[in-house]
């Protein structure tokens, strides 16, 4: 799998899947990895999408960092990856965490964004935890079984357990400095006021039973963005839960936006 070095110096891992000329660059949740949207991909349109998945720093395969939890370096970590991936345009979806930071990224880079999908997303001001609740979290960290456990409360749809467990597996792998960097960078950052700066159409897409972020988180966060929103039968898990579902809203999503393009396509591989 290849990877490439972000303004940083640290490895950003990433991989691709498909060879359509729309690209779509995944980011996933808390102590997630790239590997967690492999259920959706493998439900795309991949003749007209090529999907770009990565790990985020300290994360799955990339560079174990000390530093950089912030999000203009996340937003050089994901362009360093577009770069590489020659996506020069490209559709990005945000889930949980990482709709916080994919808005940031679109607010950064109007130029760069054809537009954004925010998957049960945080939004772009403060969201404080319960201290208890974080510590519980952060207590679980190296341990796989324990850390698969934090799903099943979040989900109303059935996962199996091999993909339960894979997920713990993932999570058990991340040091406790990159779920803490990117947990503090989800709760405590607001930008709400670069939202204006937010160019591209937008889909928030949610699930109508998520205890995280409720329907009316969502509603709130898609109001300043104009955005078009749809819930599913489902908790917080969306892509986990509802794969086939988001993948057949991302499909419509992307061939709104290249057909208000005229039909061309708004990236290419190697470009």
């Amino acid at each position: 799998m290849p990877s490439i070095r972000s303004t940083d110096g640290t490895e950003i891992d990433y991989r691709t899947a498909g060879e359509g000329p729309t690209d779509l660059v995944l980011m996933h949740g808390w102590a997630g990895s790239g590997a967690y949207f492999d259920d959706t991909i493998e439900h795309l349109d991949r003749s007209r999408i090529r999907a770009i998945t990565l790990d985020l720093r300290g994360h799955g395969k990339s560079g174990r960092s000390e530093s950089g939890y912030t999000l203009d370096q996340i937003t050089d970590d994901v362009m360093a990856v577009a770069d590489a991936a020659g996506a020069r345009r490209f559709v990005l979806v945000g889930f949980s965490m990482s709709g916080k930071f994919a808005q940031y990224v679109s607010s950064a880079h109007p130029d760069r964004v054809l537009g954004q999908v925010l998957v049960a997303g945080c939004p772009a001001v403060a969201v404080p935890l319960p201290p208890e609740l974080v510590a519980d979290w952060y207590g679980r960290a190296g341990d796989a079984r324990r850390m698969a456990e934090l799903m099943p409360p979040y989900m109303t749809q059935p996962v199996t357990p091999e993909r339960l467990q894979r997920f713990g597996e993932d999570a058990a792998g991340i040091p406790l400095v990159a779920l803490r960097g990117t947990m503090d960078l989800a709760t405590s950052t607001s930008f709400a006021e670069r939202l204006a700066d937010i160019t591209a159409p937008t889909l928030v897409v949610g699930g109508r039973d998520d205890p995280m972020f409720t329907p009316d988180v969502l509603e709130a966060v898609a109001a300043p963005l104009g955005a078009r929103l749809e819930f599913l039968d489902s908790g917080h898990e969306v892509p986990l839960e509802q794969p086939a579902r988001l993948a057949a809203l991302i499909d419509a999503f992307v061939a709104e936006l290249t057909a208000t393009a005229g039909r061309q396509p708004v990236s290419s591989p190697g470009a």
